[in-house]
């Protein structure tokens, strides 16, 4: 009999461990990590960006301060090539170095244009004087004098110039050459190359037989040429002249006017002129011509040679139709 309670013992645990396991609480599921971020990949160190040596700073410093862009730009290439690895570094320098460039010469522009505005008409005149003497003896005696003086104020809208010219000479004891000549011309810009003008011309040539000469024109120009070595500009319109001859009498006449002026620098010391122009008349047309060749000595002093050239169609009786002369002088700018 001892037998069976240790069976019936044994049935019971059985049946109890089930009811033991369903009472215990439910254990947390297995934890899963993200194999990546278990196992980072090792970050690669990225070297700096080589920065631009102290002495080719200080360099493109002196270039910036200068304010010339030629010497800027000729350091940042020679920069960039000995340092390869910094022409990022060198592009944004020099891209400030314009930036700043550009808008200074904005202020300088917009103050310059403010100084014109607000200018007298006696201010910011410029110009030039030249005189020159000729003394010759032998077989021929002569003496001579050239003196003239070159006036222009340019303006927003208008230009103003001035010019005044006066040549005397006597050959054997007779006057062999006497010319005055004064000049007004304004101008009105109508657009970057289409201006209007107006002209006052007196002239007294007593070898060429007229005692006095008045000429007034206004018309339309245009330029042709408009750069810092080359210009040329052409003008024309009708005109009036009045000649007071010294033997007959004094002629008016309705007439048209055409002009030139032509300038070119042809190095920095020599630079070559052209001004000419036509007056065609019924009764007489005439013609004159000036081409001079400066050449710079030094500051403000120039050496010109200049060959004018007079021609009329209908001249006086035992008056010459052409008259030329030739003029060698010292010009002064001021």
């Amino acid at each position: 009999m001892t037998a069976l309670p240790r069976l019936a013992a044994l049935a019971l645990l059985a049946s109890a461990a089930p009811l033991a396991l369903a009472a215990q609480p439910d254990a947390p599921p297995p934890v899963t990590t993200d194999p990546v971020l278990t196992n980072p990949v090792p970050e690669v160190p990225v070297a700096p960006a080589p920065k631009l040596p102290d002495a080719v700073r200080a360099m493109l410093d002196a270039a910036i301060a200068s304010g010339k862009e030629a010497d800027v730009d000729t350091v940042a290439k020679l920069a960039k090539d000995t340092n390869p690895g910094a022409g990022e570094e060198i592009e944004l320098i020099v891209a400030d170095f314009r930036a700043a460039r550009s808008k200074a010469k904005e202020a300088e522009a917009a103050a310059a244009q403010a100084k014109l505005a607000q200018a007298k008409i006696w201010q910011n005149w410029k110009g030039e004087g030249q005189v020159g003497g000729s003394l010759s003896s032998g077989n021929t005696k002569s003496a001579g004098l050239s003196a003239g003086v070159a006036l222009a104020r340019k303006g927003i809208d208008w230009t103003h110039k001035l010019r005044a010219q006066a040549d005397y000479q006597r050959t054997n004891g007779k006057t062999s050459v006497e010319r005055y000549l004064v000049e007004v011309e304004p101008q009105y810009r109508i657009d970057d190359r289409g201006f209007a003008y107006g002209l006052g011309r007196w002239e007294q040539d007593r070898i060429l037989g007229y005692d006095a000469r008045w000429n007034a024109s206004a018309g339309l120009g245009y330029k042709l040429l408009d750069g810092k070595s080359v210009a040329l500009s052409l003008k024309g319109g009708p005109a009036w002249r009045r000649t007071e001859f010294l033997r007959g009498p004094t002629e008016d006449e309705l007439t048209g006017f055409a002009g030139l002026d032509f300038g070119w620098q042809m190095s920095p010391t020599l630079r070559l002129t052209q001004v000419a122009s036509t007056v065609v008349g019924e009764a007489n047309s005439s013609t004159s011509s000036l081409t001079a060749l400066n050449a710079k000595l030094s500051g403000k002093l120039s050496a010109r040679l200049a060959y004018a050239a007079q021609i009329d169609s209908s001249p006086p009786p035992g008056v010459e139709s052409v008259d030329t002369q030739t003029r060698f002088t010292l010009v002064y700018g001021f």
